[in-house]
């Protein structure tokens, strides 16, 4: 049997296409392409956190139908494990975060503290401007489910020079008004959740497997009630070739290449991190590329 002939896949334009993002409009409809005034951004970031919790059910704060206390005495467990009230304990990273849309709306609602990496300056400018309105922001320590302190920090960078364990701010962090945050710890940073959505397009291969073996590295171990950071992929997929072998296809417009399901999913292998769950993103309209979402450990 002759051996197997590995795909030859494009590989996307950075710098053209950091430059194709700055002509973009700093707005939720620009990022998302003209669709952003619809029920998609609902649609995604529903599903989006619907996700999230299916992978990390600790960060619900609803206890589980097997615990036998009361609501008030699940909560007030939690609160202790994280080291009591007004702490920022739970952090995600939001890479190629645009204008926040899904920090606000998919990882602030379940988390504490979201990193946004972005690298269009007017994108992170935007999201920086209108975080003070985000709903997670404007709420009390008091009104959190486990009385946490909430805050945002953006950086300005591609993700292939970003530093995940000890990233820099290029724009003041913004917390919640009535807070004031704890100093920064000087050990490496670690995260529930590297998010990474709409954006590992831009990344050749080689490029991703090093982020995501540095994900990897920066995501918060197991321990006791608590299942382990992940690093959720959530992208486009384009179909396989008709003989089912994995598949690319190269946008000439934002110099990004989209990957089929097989080839993320051997880059996951290559890249050392396996495959928690995976589930297809519905409702969104049929003139699209299918959506994957994917959970990595």
């Amino acid at each position: 049997m002759p051996p197997a002939v590995r795909v030859v896949h494009p590989t996307p334009d950075v710098a053209r296409g950091v430059e194709y993002w700055e002509g973009v409009p700093a707005t939720v409809d620009g990022v998302l392409g003209g669709y952003g005034n619809g029920t998609l951004p609902r649609i995604d970031a529903l599903g989006s956190r619907a996700f999230l919790l299916r992978v990390l059910p600790s960060l619900s704060s609803t206890p589980p139908v097997a615990y036998n206390g009361s609501p008030d005495e699940w909560r007030s467990e939690r609160i202790k494990e994280r080291g009591g009230k007004g702490m920022c304990v739970i952090r995600a990273l939001d890479c190629g975060a645009g204008v926040g849309r899904v920090t606000e709306h998919s990882l602030l609602p379940l988390v504490d503290e979201v990193h946004l990496v972005e690298p269009v300056a007017k994108f992170l400018d935007e999201a920086k401007r209108c975080s003070p309105a985000w709903a997670p922001l404007k709420s009390s320590v008091a009104d959190s489910p486990f009385y946490a302190r909430k805050g945002v920090h953006f950086h300005v960078s591609t993700l292939q020079d970003f530093d995940l364990t000890r990233p820099v701010d290029t724009l003041p962090p913004t917390w919640m008004a009535d807070e004031t945050p704890e100093p920064t710890s000087e050990l490496p940073l670690v995260y529930d959740v590297v998010w990474c959505q709409w954006c590992l397009q831009h990344l050749s291969e080689a490029d991703l497997k090093k982020f995501l073996r540095g994900a990897q590295a920066a995501l918060r171990p197991a321990g006791p009630n608590y299942e382990g950071g992940v690093i959720v992929v959530k992208e486009n997929i384009c179909r396989e070739q008709v003989d089912g072998s994995e598949s690319s296809w190269y946008d000439d417009e934002d110099h990004s290449v989209t990957r089929s399901q097989r080839a993320f999913e051997r880059i996951f292998a290559e890249s050392g991190v396996s495959i928690v769950r995976s589930e297809v993103q519905n409702g969104f309209p049929d003139e699209l590329f299918p959506v994957m979402m994917w959970a990595l450990r």
